[in-house]
């Protein structure tokens, strides 16, 4: 034990005996230098025009040989001895600084950089710093800049984030109207989304045409699909973390877009100089032009709508305290052939505290609320009814962090949440007595979490993060839980009595460890190999008969019947950037174990279903695949190629035969897709125009067709053998996107012009394929393709 106990301090006090990194020069005078063993030398580097942050700036002492990259806040901080140093300060499309400095003590300075007109060898379209993902110990999290998602075609005139991350490996989406990401075999509900760290439970506008968030108000996105960090919980697949900008302190400005399908405009600036910035940004759609003019009766007599916003307040009341409140809704409505509408509805609120305590303790608290209404309402004037369902969600979060060095931090925290869903209320809204009104018990529990995470580095070779979590869960009253008879199947039949439990009451309780661990050794400075290991724990499903998220579906709280879904995943990666770094590549292998997977009964009836346990089933679910993947970073064309090989499968054994799928036997889940390729291009034809294109194939999705049709009783009913044995035809699509940038003086059309086809070549990718009957004949399969043609967007956007 005593070896053990000395090994462990050993590792936590690794980076205080190495030595740290980062100078600064002019003359930066402090305390007695006498007394001084090392200089320190802080600061914050900002953009000169809209003063933000700039995050992942590398800050670099040529005579020390030391780099240095700014955290979250912009922020970076030098150890130097007493001397002159040139100090110099680098980000992706900013003019280079040399900043020379005479360091006699302690201080602090502050770098505002300004864009400037990329070069043409000198666009890097990925990334920020070239060699993080050689040098670090993350496996699978990605972090997309707003810069590189610009170059990609737009969807529909937008930059669109969810769709710009499916076009990296081992990340998918099941069709064209898809809301939401399947991430290394996960099921979209498996996806922790946050903004500004609130909880976003429906990501999409119009079903997964746009997503729901205003591309000019985001700074930017990390994607975690490996080894998630343990400050991460409540989800068993992947974390989206999506960070919004700040607003200038110095001066006032914003960014218009205006397309053919929808706008947008954003405005920031000071409330008070130099000291509280806010930011504010409004996105709406005018699609209906688009859906009157297509030629089928239906989609011509149906309305969408929606829009979003955003607001952000930031007070860096102090050199080491900083505030930040932030706001987010968004709003969709679809009246489908003028009688029935579906609504949804986002809102999140939070606000965060990020504080300095020393010079090497700091501290982060954020506070949230996050709520989500949808409804359906019928208005066909027989039986009219409406039928809303909502979750509220509240929490908080406490961080704090200590770096005994640059290579050796360790983070330890919490975190606690109270989520209460209404699953369903049943409204008549007409004149008749058919329809009786009907309110599904509402449901409530409470998480809370503990955590610690330490990353350390053990010379040029080596590097280490480990963590682990702690996750606890209760499920409350106020509640009528039924009681079944034993060794029979859970259904309406064997239930033979109820326990009525009271508000708050506790009615069942949860609990698990999730360690989180990689490693990483590395060949040389642009060659790497990493080892990964990751528990998680989920305490809420989506019960869903749609591979994606749409409006009718249920949220539903873990309970004495459907228990947390526990994932267990293994990753193996190897990383090698070329030629300096202008080409990046990657190889990673994973292996994910699932447990508590939820899946249907044959004809499970799920809306309005007040003893949902009758309906599910448990099962045990696995994933495995190979990500490939190349960019080239630098020169006239840059891209990248993402291939995914992956299996996503299913299996469910119960003690009663009549329940298992499959006769128990592995099937593929609903998004299940073998072969999966990305082609990205961008093509700078000149300092003003560049051309971007994408291809993707990939491999169709399950499905479940009817074997046979029979009557019965008068009715006509189909006859299904197997679950998903069968496929919708493969995906491809190619897309096209021309960009004019035009710079003058002063004229109206300064700006960013975009032209941009979809599906170039008209492919009738199927979302999916459905039976009906033909006079005289069998059934015949027909298909429904989301985008069938051709689809052009002209978009304009301008910064003032």
């Amino acid at each position: 034990m005593k070896k053990i106990l000395l090994l462990f301090l050993f590792l936590m006090g690794q980076g205080a005996w190495a030595q740290t990194t980062a100078p600064t020069k002019r003359e930066v005078i402090g305390r007695d230098i006498g007394q001084l063993k090392g200089i320190k030398i802080s600061g914050r580097i900002i953009d000169e025009i809209s003063g933000e942050a700039l995050v992942g700036a590398t800050v670099t002492v040529p005579e020390l040989e030391i780099t240095k990259i700014t955290d979250n806040n912009g922020a970076f901080e030098l150890i130097l001895d007493r001397a002159e140093y040139n100090i110099q300060f680098r980000y992706v499309g900013y003019e280079t600084i040399d900043y020379p400095i005479t360091a006699v003590g302690d201080g602090r300075i502050s770098i505002r950089m300004l864009q400037e007109d990329f070069q043409l060898d000198d666009v890097v379209i990925f990334g920020r710093d070239p060699e993080k993902n050689i040098r670090s110990t993350d496996m699978g999290a990605i972090t997309l800049s707003m810069n590189t998602m610009r170059e990609l075609p737009p969807f529909l005139g937008e930059v669109d984030i969810v769709r710009s991350l499916a076009t990296l490996p081992g990340v998918s989406q099941v069709g064209e109207a898809s809301s939401g990401l399947n991430v290394r075999g996960g099921g979209v509900d498996q996806n922790l989304i946050q903004f500004a760290g609130a909880p976003i439970y429906n990501p999409s506008h119009m079903f997964g045409l746009f997503t729901a968030f205003n591309a000019d108000v985001v700074n930017d996105v990390t994607l975690y699909k490996a080894v998630v960090p343990a400050k991460f919980g409540g989800r068993s697949s992947a974390i989206l973390d999506i960070l919004p900008k700040a607003g200038s302190v110095a001066k006032w400005g914003g960014d218009l877009m205006l397309s053919n399908y929808s706008g947008k405009l954003s405005v920031n600036g000071p409330l008070i100089k130099d000291k509280v910035s806010i930011l504010g940004g409004f996105r709406i759609s005018y699609i209906n032009w688009f859906l009157n003019s297509l030629s089928n009766p239906t989609v011509k007599n149906s309305q969408a709508n929606f829009y979003d916003g955003n607001l952000v307040i930031s007070a860096p009341i102090s050199e080491n305290n900083e505030f930040t409140y932030s706001y987010y809704t968004s709003y969709d409505d679809f009246a489908f052939a003028s009688d029935t509408t579906i609504s949804w509805k986002n809102t999140a609120h939070s606000l965060q505290w990020k504080s300095r305590l020393t010079a090497k303790l700091s501290l982060e608290a954020l506070g949230y609320y996050s709520g989500y209404d949808y409804g359906i309402f019928n208005q066909s004037g027989i039986n009219d009814f409406d039928i809303n369902s909502s979750i509220q969600d509240l929490g908080g979060k406490l961080f704090l962090g200590y770096n005994f060095s640059e290579t050796n931090k360790v983070v330890f925290g919490g975190e606690y949440k109270q989520v209460a869903i209404q699953p369903g209320e049943l409204i008549p809204t007409g004149p008749g007595e058919e329809i009786l009104p009907q309110k599904v018990q509402d449901e409530a529990g409470r998480e809370a979490g503990v955590h610690f995470q330490h990353e350390f580095e053990l010379g040029e070779k080596f590097g280490f993060s480990y963590g682990l979590r702690y996750d606890t869960y209760q499920y409350l009253g106020p509640r009528v839980v039924r009681q079944y008879e034993e060794n029979k199947p859970v259904s309406d039949g064997s239930a033979i009595g109820e326990t009525n439990y009271g508000d708050g009451e506790v009615i069942q309780t949860y609990d698990g460890l999730g360690p989180r661990a990689s490693f990483r050794y590395s060949f040389s400075k642009s060659s790497s190999i990493k080892l990964g290991y990751n528990k998680m724990y989920q305490f809420i499903h989506l019960i869903s008969n749609t591979a994606t998220i749409a409006p009718t579906d249920v949220w539903k709280l873990s309970d004495n019947f459907l228990e947390p879904q526990i994932a267990d995943q293994y990753s193996l990666g190897f990383y090698n950037n070329f030629k300096g770094n202008i080409f990046e590549t990657s190889i990673e292998v994973y292996y994910k174990d699932l447990q508590n997977v939820v899946e249907y009964k044959d004809g499970a009836t799920l809306i309005m279903q007040n003893h949902l346990e009758t309906e599910l089933i448990p099962a045990e679910g696995q994933a495995y695949g190979v990500e490939l993947y190349v960019k080239k970073n630098l020169g006239r064309l840059t891209g990248w190629v993402s291939y995914t090989y992956s299996r996503s499968l299913r299996r469910v054994i119960t003690p009663f035969e009549e329940e298992n799928i499959n006769d128990g036997e592995w099937y593929a889940s609903n998004f299940d897709k073998p072969h999966d390729l990305t082609l990205i291009g961008n093509y700078k034809v000149s300092t003003n125009t560049s051309i971007s294109a994408t291809f993707a194939y990939s491999t169709g999705r399950p499905v479940t067709f009817p074997e046979a049709k029979f009557d019965y009783s008068g009715n006509s009913l189909a006859y299904f053998d197997s679950r998903n044995q069968q496929r919708i035809p493969d995906f491809h699509r190619l897309d096209l996107a021309v960009n004019f940038k035009f710079k003058g003086e002063g004229r109206f059309f300064d700006g960013d012009w975009t032209f941009s086809v979809l599906n170039v070549y008209g492919r009738k990718n199927p979302f999916s394929i459905f039976f009906d009957d033909a006079q005289d004949s069998p059934p015949q399969a027909l298909r429904l393709a989301i985008l069938g043609v051709p689809l052009p967007s002209l978009s304009y956007a301008i910064k003032f």
